[in-house]
């Protein structure tokens, strides 16, 4: 993509607009306001759109923003608010159906089912389209002692080979960290794992801990790809790598640590992104592209704020965003900038993780060529 232009602005009754997902010329949205809507992308127009204006039991108010990027099969546009998904008919808007009682979470399909997270204690699976569940895995591993510890991770799985993998978030006090493989057609555990400890010889350590970061999982060559932590209670010191693990047994393959010139949490402070040589990962303001094998960094490139969530790669592109409402583009080989905007518009980005269970929220997607990016008052189509 050369130097992008708005070529369209795409508005919902609400302030707070998030990320669409674009499918069949249409984007499928919603914003703060707990409005879900259906815009054409090549006018603008709004096809359908409904509210949800969800109560608390007492009936004061809940929280009804609609997360990013609804999950849409043929027939249905399912959107998380409230802590709720709502299946709405993709040809009218009409809600078929809801499950309450999600945490806040991105509904994912799989096959002829959509996967949620229940209150950070559960996975779950139902039925499309009717909407009936087809598993839980309180039920399928409620029986198997130590299955997971302290809530999944509110964020995307990784699915390959019949197995879904999801990653655990850190508990209060951030000791704790894990990752988990089921089927995607049972709901059952076919290897997980937290919290572990290794041998170490240094003085006052009773073992290393070795703990997966609450980062989403990523499935690349082969593998299943977390960023793991090693803290030596001896030392004070912590090192961090980046593992990819077997996705049929749980067993580890690869693990690329940390490169020493970028410091403690100077690389891995994200998911990475593999492309066909390198894999990308950014940290705070950076971003660096490691070689696969020795994990050897290649390039890096620093910017004048805090990167937003993870880039996104297309056509040997890298685009993301930073703090302060700037788009970047770079070559992917090299690191050398192709293009960079600084949008009009207000932006209210941020690098934060906001919860212990969550990741960032990121502002950028791409469909069919175009850059779709949310700002607090619209959705832009960039091409």
């Amino acid at each position: 993509m050369d130097q992008p232009r708005v070529r369209r602005r795409l508005t919902t009754p609400g302030d707070g607009p998030a990320l669409p997902t674009v499918d069949g010329g249409v984007a499928y949205l919603g914003d703060a306001d707990g409005h879900v809507c259906a815009i054409g992308v090549a006018d603008g127009g709004t096809l359908w759109q409904s509210r949800h204006d969800l109560r608390h039991r007492d009936g004061t108010s809940a929280l009804s923003s609609v997360a990013a990027l609804p999950a849409v099969s043929a027939e249905l546009v399912l959107a998380e608010a409230g802590e709720q998904v709502f299946a709405h008919d993709r040809r009218t808007g009409q809600v078929r159906w809801s499950i309450p009682e999600i945490s806040g979470h991105h509904a994912v399909l799989l096959g002829d089912a959509v996967v949620v997270l229940h209150d950070l204690a559960a996975v779950a699976a139902y039925q499309l389209p009717a909407g009936g569940r087809r598993w839980s895995s309180v039920d399928t591993v409620g029986d198997v002692a130590g299955h997971y510890g302290f809530g999944l991770l509110a964020t995307f799985p990784a699915v390959a080979d019949g197995r879904m993998f999801v990653t655990e978030g850190f508990e209060g006090n951030r000791t704790h960290g894990g990752l988990h493989a089921f089927d995607v057609d049972s709901g059952a555990l076919r290897w997980g794992f937290h919290e572990e400890f290794v041998t170490c010889g240094h003085d006052d350590c009773e073992g290393d801990q070795l703990q997966v970061a609450p980062n989403r999982p990523v499935y690349a060559r082969g593998l299943v790809w977390v960023v793991r932590e090693r803290w030596c209670d001896g030392t004070g010191t912590a090192a961090l790598s980046l593992v990819g693990f077997d996705p049929a047994t749980g067993g580890e393959r690869v693990a690329l640590k940390e490169p020493a010139e970028a410091g403690i949490g100077g690389c891995f402070g994200s998911a990475p992104v593999f492309g066909a040589g390198l894999i990308y990962c950014t940290s705070a303001d950076a971003i660096h592209a490691l070689e696969p094998g020795s994990g050897r960094v290649r390039w890096s490139r620093r910017f004048p704020t805090p990167v937003v969530d993870t880039p996104l790669l297309a056509d040997q592109t890298l685009h993301l965003a930073t703090e302060g409402g700037r788009l970047h583009a770079v070559d992917a080989a090299t690191g050398v900038p192709r293009w960079d905007v600084t949008l009009d518009e207000p932006t209210s980005w941020s690098a934060a993780v906001p919860g212990e269970y969550d990741e960032p929220q990121p502002p950028l997607t791409l469909a069919d060529g175009v850059l779709y990016v949310a700002t607090d008052h619209a959705v832009l189509a960039l091409a």
